[in-house]
Parts: structure tokens; sequence; C-alpha cells
């Protein structure tokens, strides 16, 4: 399992395979788009089975550190509140992958009815997949900026516990302008 798997892995490690595992696992979807698994054999029933179980495992190893490394930031008393936020945050994502998929099944030309024979309406479909498996991959080069480089095991927070801005970013900004000396 994915716990056993990353146990020592550090945030920064687990985010980048994972990231690279999910995009792999949605390319996964370009034969059954190409028509390719035809070719080999495979119904497509049992190719999206395949596929989806793959990238849900993916999903999983991906989403639960991303968890835990929410616990260890929420200070204590605060955790229904950061549970309220990570699930509107996740929701938005999805309302918003909702309407940029949209977005790009139009540009692209994917527009089917529903008629008999409109293959031609999907002909651009398999783009569409590989712009969306691999749009996850252009965060990878913030991860060290924005994710610690610890290990699921260590704390994140280990001055002043209590307080998860403490020495931030906008804590530090803000105390340097009630600090500076005052212009004639």
């Amino acid at each position: 399992t994915g716990s056993e798997l990353f146990k020592s892995w550090s945030y920064r490690g687990i985010l980048k395979v994972t990231i690279l595992l999910r995009a792999a696992t949605q390319l996964m979807l370009l034969p059954l788009l190409l028509r390719w698994n035809r070719f080999l054999g495979v119904p497509d029933a049992a190719w999206v089975v395949t596929v989806v179980a793959a990238d849900s495992v993916v999903f999983a190893w991906r989403w639960i550190p991303k968890q835990v490394m929410g616990a260890h930031l929420t200070p204590r008393g605060m955790e229904a509140t950061m549970l309220g936020l990570t699930a509107g945050t996740f929701n938005m994502a999805a309302i918003l992958s909702s309407y940029f998929g949209g977005f790009l099944l139009h540009s692209y030309g994917v527009r089917p009815v529903g008629a008999v024979g409109e293959s031609a309406a999907l002909a651009n479909l398999w783009k569409v997949q590989v712009l969306a498996a691999f749009a996850p991959c252009a965060v990878l080069f913030l991860l060290p900026a924005l994710i610690p480089g610890k290990s699921q095991t260590e704390p994140l927070i280990e001055e002043r516990p209590e307080s998860a801005t403490y020495r931030s970013a906008f804590e530090v900004m803000l105390a340097r302008r009630t600090a500076a000396p005052e212009r004639p």
C-alpha cells in the first residue's frame, strides 16, 4: 500500500512521483481513444476498468500525503475549519477543471451531439486527453517553494505549534511595517 511504500519519502518526493504517475495513468486512455486496444484484442470495458483502477490507486497515493501534511499544519482546535477549507478547495478545483475541460473540448472541436456516425466529432479528443494528462505537471517546478522537504512522520510546525502563521511571509511583512521608523 501507499502508506508502507512512501513511509520514509518526503512530501516533495511523493508528489513528484505521483503527479508523474497520474499523468501516465491518464495517458493510458490514449489507446482507447485512438482505438489501438481493438488491435491488441482488449475490449473497451476491460481497458477502461484497468485504467480507472490504476488511476484511482495513484490518486489515493497523492491525496493521502496531502491530507497528512494538512493535519500536521493545522493548529490544535482548528481541525474542523481546516477540513472545511480543504473540502471547499477541492470542490472549487473540480468545478474549475470542468470549465477548463469544457473550454478545451470546445476549442479542439470536440462537440458530439449523440448522433449515429459522428466519430469525426471525436477526432481531436485524444489531444485534449494529452493536455489534461500533462496539465498537473505544470506545478512540478513549484514543489520546492511550496511543499516542505520533510517526511510524513516529521512535525512540520516545530516553533509555536498553536500558530499556523508564525514567521509566515505575511507576518514578517507586517512586523517590518510596524517596526519601520516613521519619516518626518
